[in-house]
């Protein structure tokens, strides 16, 4: 594994450089002006590569940071408020704000700047492969989609009055509701019969990040009752998150309180108001790139990833009745096809989408691949719109279901 140190890349490693990616993103970034509309696409404010000094990116201050883009390299110099200054080219930068290895750091640069990491049309190549561009052309002339959105930096230990406000709510919810695995009594019944209801079986190991509320208030719609709480994490802040309650929303599923008597229809388990599922967010676009991490950790083979919690759960529930799931997954939810869109996707393991089949479902899981090519995408049956209709319909009609394997493309 090819590691950077916090002074660049020119004092890190060899032999990466020969490879053709590399190659293609250095040629990209010859131009003086490249690592500041890279850095910004990347979630670094503007405002921090005027030249002047300001407070970090990375590690926050008043003025303690400053941008130069010496030579055209990214550059950038900072105290870390101990007056050990810190420099080194953008790469070092994207070290020093994301924690991200040069590897993962090429990834991101290639994404935003040469997304398929191919040459175009109407860019010539040499004989090793390399990409050469006109002094005259700019980045922005650069005929190739990008990502929607990129995660924007959190100061977690100094967030705005607004952020902070909204989230020392998620923290009071927070601490008003128990965790699933902790439930007993008619918490627990109510909790299982909704799963029940949503065909996940009576034994169904419930996802350790998830909440329960016993009487959780929503003023917009007057009601006030039992409640699962899914706390929101982006994977860019690092395996720990949920550890460090670096939550950027919640999602919120109110349930019919007559489950406390027993399984209902699947349409009827959620509580009887207009918006029975809510997402509550700490600060505008705080969201991109984020998710709810379900199971697995960084040791699993597999990521796999959907737009809700339920497909994700169904799929899985799938597998487990059919036997077919031979990898360990770390599973997450995305919470809606703009989040699938903007998902922020590690690069060390391979990724599995599950894809809803409405019009923007399939959208969504097409601009994915397009991004991540190596992405497998999974879907239903055509007659079912995602894995949780699918697995309804599985457990309703048995004998003429069982045969397919929804783990097959």
């Amino acid at each position: 594994m090819v590691m950077v140190d916090m002074h660049g890349i020119d004092h890190a490693f060899t032999g990466i450089r020969d490879e053709p990616l590399y190659g293609r993103v250095k040629e990209f970034l010859r131009g003086g002006d490249r690592w500041p509309w890279v850095l910004t696409r990347l979630g670094i404010p503007d405002s921090a590569l005027k030249g002047k000094n300001c407070p970090c990116p990375g590690c926050g201050g008043k003025d303690r940071f400053r941008f130069d883009n010496k030579d055209g390299t990214g550059s950038f110099l900072c105290s870390q408020g101990t007056g050990n200054v810190l420099a080194g080219s953008g790469w070092a930068l994207l070290e020093h704000v994301y924690g991200w290895s040069f590897e993962r750091a090429l990834d991101e640069v290639a994404r935003v700047a040469l997304v398929d990491f191919a040459p175009k049309a109407g860019i010539g190549t040499s004989s090793s492969g390399h990409v050469h561009m006109a002094p005259s052309e700019l980045p922005q002339a650069v005929s190739m989609p990008v990502a929607p959105g990129v995660p924007q930096v959190i100061h977690w230990q100094n967030l705005a009055e607004e952020p902070q406000r909204r989230y020392d709510y998620l923290m009071r919810v927070f601490r008003e509701s128990i965790p699933l695995s902790q439930l007993d009594g008619t918490a627990l019944q109510i909790v299982r019969n909704y799963w029940i209801s949503r065909g996940m079986g009576a034994t169904f190991r419930m996802p350790p990040h998830l909440h329960f509320h016993a009487r959780l208030t929503d003023t917009q719609q007057q009601w006030s009752g039992p409640a699962l709480i899914a706390w929101i994490t982006r994977p860019c802040d690092g395996p720990n998150a949920f550890a460090d309650r670096h939550f950027v929303g919640m999602q919120r599923i109110w349930l019919n309180p007559a489950l406390l008597h027993g399984p209902l229809p699947a349409k009827q388990s959620k509580a009887p108001i207009e918006q029975a599922k809510k997402s509550f967010g700490i600060m505008d676009k705080g969201m991109i790139g984020s998710s709810v991490h379900l199971y697995g950790s960084e040791k699993s083979r597999v990521r796999l990833i959907g737009e809700g919690i339920e497909t994700v759960l169904s799929w899985l529930r799938l597998q487990s009745l059919q036997g077919t799931l031979t990898e360990s997954v770390e599973a997450h939810a995305c919470l809606g096809t703009s989040q699938i869109k903007n998902w922020f996707a590690p690069t060390d393991k391979p990724v599995w989408l599950l894809q809803d089949n409405d019009p923007a479902g399939k959208d969504a899981a097409a601009l994915f691949q397009k991004l991540h090519p190596d992405t497998r995408i999974l879907a239903p049956p055509s007659s079912c719109n995602d894995f949780n209709d699918y697995l309804l319909a599985m457990i309703q009609k048995p004998s003429s279901q069982r045969s397919i394997s929804p783990c097959v493309p």
